[in-house]
Formats: C-alpha cells, sequence, structure tokens
C-alpha cells in the first residue's frame, strides 16, 4: 500500500509540474512555448544577424493580439481579409498551430514602459487573427522579443522607437501623428486602401523590395529581386508606406478611388465594403504601375526605395484569396 501511495504521489508531482511548466502553447516535437511576461528573454540573432526559427522557439513566447499595442496607425484591410480566411482555413483543419508557428509568422516585439509588449511588423497577421472566424482563446500569435526598453521614460523609449526604425508615426492622410495618437490596440487600427494599392504594385514588380536574409529561394516562382537585378532593392523602412504616399497624389489614383475607399474594422470585417474597395483597387492599379516607374517617383520616394524605371502589369491580389 505505502509503495502504491508514494507511485501515485509522484504521478501527481510529475503532472502538476508539467502543467505549470506547460503554460503556454504546445506543439508536437517542441517543448512547451511559455506566455509572453516580464521573464520573456531578447532573441539573439546568429552572426549574420539573423534570428533563427530555433532561437524563436527558445526564447519566444505566445502572447494574446488583445495585449499587442500597435506601432502604426493603419494596415491594409483587403490584406487582413486575406490572411484572416487562411487562419480560419487553418483552424478548421487543425492546423493552426503549424500555420501560426511557421519560420515568417512569428511576430517581433520590443518590451516598453510598465512591460507593454510593442508590435513592430507584421501588423497584417496580428489583425487578421483578431478577425478570424476562430474562438477568443485561439486568438494568439508566436512572439520573439527585439528588444527590452521597459525601464525608459516614455519620451526616450519613444526616440528610441523612432531612432530605430521601429514605428510610422503618420496617419493615414499621410499627416504626422504622435506617440499618443496611435491605437491602442490591434483591433483600433484604420484602414488604407494606399497601403493595399502599393503592395499590389510591389507584387506586381513595380518597385523591387529585397528578399529577406535567409529566404529559401523558390526556382518556379523567382522573386522581384531575382526578376530584376539590375534595379537596386530596397530593403527600406515602412517601404510600402512610402509607396502608397507617393502613389495617394497621382491624379488618375484618385481619380479611381473617388469617394470614401476605405473599410472601418470590424468583427466580422465588412465584407461588402472591402468588394467596392476591390474594385476600385482593381480600377487604381494600371495607372499605379505607370506611375511607380515614371522619373517623378524616384524623386518621390528618395534613393533605395526599389526605384523599377521598367512599366509592369499590376496584378492585384486575388479576390478574398481564391
Amino acid at each position: 500500500m505505502r509503495a502504491l501511495t508514494m507511485m501515485l504521489s509522484g504521478f501527481l508531482a510529475f503532472g502538476l509540474a508539467g502543467t505549470a511548466e506547460a503554460k503556454g502553447s504546445k506543439h508536437d516535437g517542441d517543448s512547451a512555448i511559455p506566455e509572453c511576461g516580464k521573464n520573456t528573454k531578447v532573441a539573439r540573432p546568429d552572426e549574420e544577424g539573423i534570428i533563427t526559427l530555433k532561437e524563436k522557439k527558445k526564447r519566444g513566447c505566445v502572447i494574446d493580439v488583445k495585449a499587442l499595442r500597435p506601432t502604426q496607425s493603419a494596415v491594409g484591410m483587403d490584406a487582413v481579409e486575406c490572411k484572416a480566411e487562411k487562419i480560419s482555413s487553418n483552424a478548421r483543419k487543425g492546423k493552426l498551430d503549424d500555420y501560426l508557428l511557421a519560420d515568417n509568422r512569428w511576430v517581433p516585439m520590443v518590451r516598453g514602459p510598465g512591460g507593454v509588449f510593442y508590435l513592430t511588423d507584421h501588423h497584417h497577421l496580428s489583425t487578421a487573427v483578431w478577425n478570424a472566424d476562430i474562438k477568443d482563446k485561439e486568438k494568439k500569435v508566436y512572439a520573439f522579443l527585439l528588444a527590452d526598453w521597459s525601464n525608459m521614460k516614455e519620451d526616450a523609449f519613444w526616440q528610441q522607437m523612432i531612432t530605430q526604425h521601429d514605428t510610422w508615426l503618420k496617419a493615414p492622410d499621410g499627416k504626422d501623428i504622435t506617440p499618443a495618437q496611435l491605437p491602442r490596440s490591434i483591433g483600433a487600427l484604420q484602414d488604407d486602401p494606399l497601403r493595399t494599392l502599393s503592395a499590389w504594385v510591389r507584387g506586381s514588380c513595380g518597385y523591387v523590395k529585397c528578399d529577406p536574409p535567409g529566404a529559401a529561394k523558390d526556382d518556379d516562382d523567382p522573386s522581384c529581386a531575382e526578376k530584376f537585378p539590375n534595379v537596386t532593392c530596397a530593403d527600406a523602412y515602412f517601404l510600402e508606406f512610402k509607396w502608397g504616399a507617393y502613389l495617394a497624389n497621382v491624379q488618375e489614383v484618385k481619380d479611381a478611388l473617388a469617394g470614401e475607399a476605405s473599410c472601418s474594422q470590424q468583427t466580422p470585417l465588412n465584407t461588402s465594403c472591402l468588394d467596392s474597395q476591390y474594385d476600385k483597387l482593381t480600377q487604381a492599379l494600371p495607372a499605379a504601375m505607370q506611375a511607380a516607374a515614371a522619373p517623378a517617383a524616384q524623386q518621390a520616394v528618395g534613393e533605395g526605395a526599389g526605384y523599377n524605371p521598367a512599366v509592369q502589369t499590376g496584378i492585384a491580389q486575388p479576390k478574398h484569396c481564391k
């Protein structure tokens, strides 16, 4: 009896320890990934300056998207709708965890004053998780910490964010905003149709963005950087927003987007509004492609923005990702 009691006690202790250690999210073949908090460590880049997937899993964490603070004011809701559908589809297939654990879907963040986690990239993915047709408890992303500036004063923190190009302090209309005017949650991000149009132009090689460091090459579908080796590719910060600001001043684009084209964020997303916006952006795309190749574009966006002088055919993002 004593031996049986000791055995049961041992199993109970092991189970409790396992439960405590696994608080967060667990994926087959990986140890438990903890929830983001005060013990989350800054990820370390390798010799080439790349934070590997192995490092992300070692020092990364899982966080509810409601706990992430945006560092820009807007996203392109067309892209959000597309990503939200993919997330919902993967959830229905029981593959949501696999989808979000992919190397390119881990979201980078910094820890600011008060221990607040600020998202520095992947705003579209995080907004898509927010709007996806999944349970609230599943609305989480895997994240890794770029820096810990939690001991800084607010003013010094935001100056550091600006210096490190970790925030875009402009409204969709191009006007400057202060950090206090940034949305306080992912669900409050605005829609910027010009950001969507800019992404379509980029995807059509209207301007050329550098491939991410360590990105795998796809011989069947070469990237724009591979298609146009003579064009100096861009690795500038907030590239899509900069090109969007330029396109916003092209008269032909203005005419195509006449009227209110933006779609306010809501759950679920307003597909009727996005369908109407899609039609307007499709009409604006040919003019945007012509404008991207014009000499005026290079002057407007400046050096190092991936200017491609060869006019390309615009290809819109497939409607509803279908």
